[in-house]
């Protein structure tokens, strides 16, 4: 795990404070719930990132069916965590899904967002929460750029700088990150 430390250490020297979530998105006491490993809470660890690719290889196309096995992940203090974003300890919550603060039981974090895996070393991932969300383009970039020094090839979807938002997994064409 030793890239996955530093490349995130990094981040959070970027983004210097954890953020709080906004307490007005917790709108009941499950969201807070803090997931555990039996639950399928998973801490990242190094990948095993192939040799640089001198090209972006083809952008993949994200359709709706793939969402099922989206992830949630979140930048905590000393660790990044993800997990099955409908998997079963999420059903069995009020919101049938988990939720972000499911990951840290309602603490801060640096930031947070979805993954798609496609395949072991190749990822796509957004800064989609509204809870611990990247905050400006600048922040969206050292995180995805964290997760490719972590050993990942990883696409993005960016940043919206007019809506001051992450963009989605749909209607968007992820970009390579070099």
């Amino acid at each position: 795990m030793e890239a996955t430390s530093v490349a995130f250490a990094k981040f959070r020297a970027i983004v210097g404070t954890p953020k709080e979530p906004p307490a007005r998105l917790i709108t009941n006491a499950d969201q807070v719930i803090q997931m555990e490993s039996s639950d399928g809470l998973k801490i990242w660890c190094d990948g095993q990132k192939p040799a640089k690719v001198q090209e972006a290889p083809r952008p993949p196309e994200i359709v709706p069916a793939h969402l099922q096995d989206q992830c949630l992940w979140v930048v905590r203090q000393d660790d990044v965590v993800y997990a099955l974003e409908q998997g079963t300890f999420g059903k069995g919550l009020e919101s049938t899904v988990i939720k972000h603060t499911n990951l840290t039981g309602g603490a801060p974090a640096y930031s947070g967002g979805e993954l798609l895996f496609l395949d072991e070393n190749t990822l796509v991932v957004n800064g989609q929460s509204g809870r611990y969300g990247p905050r400006s383009q600048s922040e969206m970039d050292a995180v995805e750029q964290a997760f490719s020094e972590s050993g990942y090839d990883v696409w993005s979807m960016g940043f919206d700088e007019e809506a001051n938002f992450p963009l989605p997994f749909i209607g968007v064409t992820p970009k390579w990150v070099a």
